[in-house]
Order: structure tokens, then C-alpha cells, then sequence
């Protein structure tokens, strides 16, 4: 029985060693390697830089601004058009960053979800809150 193992290991060992030379023989230059879909998500996350920007821009707060400092929607719009991707992509996120209308919504949130925490605390510790 030992020496089924011994064969069947050294069976095995040396297929594994001809296969990594094998493999290891081909040139990487000459191999055909799948390519990422690059051209289809920047063409893509365009549309969806561009469609954020004029969103932002057409909001009325920002559209009188524009038009206080002497900027017709025409012209921004051929101005957006004349963005690379990169730069498309940074102003869409900086925008995204500034929360012009403000993050209230989150504040509220994160407030009630800490006072429902201390309120079950209390709870759990049979303590009670006594307002006077």
C-alpha cells in the first residue's frame, strides 16, 4: 500500500513540474489578455458627470448667480461640452462634495438614532429619566 502512495505521488509530482514548465515556457507578450470595457464606463460615468453638472447648474439658486456674473445657460452648456472626461468627472464630484442645499436629512438621522441608543440603554439598566 505504501508504495501505491510513493507511485502515485511521484506521478504527480512530475506532471505538476512538466505543467509549470510548460506554462512557465509561453512569452506573457504573446499571450491575448481580455480587456476591460474602459471606453463604455467613461463614455457612461460622462452622461452621469454631465447630467449631474447641468442638474446642479439649471437649480435656480446657482442659475441667478450664473446670471449676476453675466453667464447665459448657452454658454455654459458649450462650456461643459468643451470639458475633457477628467475634468467633467472632478467638477461633477466636486459638487457632489459641497451639499449646496445642505445635509440636513443626516444630521436628523444620526440624532434620533443616538437618542433612541441612550433611551434602550436606559431601558436595559432599569434607569429612568425624570424631567423636572
Amino acid at each position: 500500500m505504501e508504495w501505491i502512495k510513493k507511485l502515485c505521488f511521484k506521478q504527480i509530482a512530475i506532471a505538476l513540474a512538466v505543467s509549470m514548465l510548460i506554462i512557465g515556457s509561453i512569452p506573457s507578450k504573446g499571450l491575448a489578455y481580455v480587456t476591460g470595457s474602459s471606453g463604455i464606463v467613461d463614455s457612461a460615468q460622462r452622461a452621469v458627470d454631465m447630467d449631474n453638472a447641468q442638474r446642479v447648474l439649471e437649480s435656480k439658486l446657482v442659475a441667478g448667480k450664473l446670471a449676476q456674473a453675466g453667464l447665459s445657460m448657452t454658454e455654459i452648456k458649450s462650456r461643459l461640452d468643451k470639458l475633457s472626461d477628467s475634468e467633467l468627472h472632478q467638477f461633477s464630484s466636486r459638487i457632489n462634495s459641497l451639499y449646496p442645499g445642505g445635509d440636513g436629512l443626516g444630521v436628523v438621522i444620526a440624532l434620533l438614532v443616538i437618542v433612541i441608543l441612550v433611551l434602550v440603554i436606559l431601558k436595559i439598566a432599569n434607569r429612568k429619566v425624570i424631567i423636572r
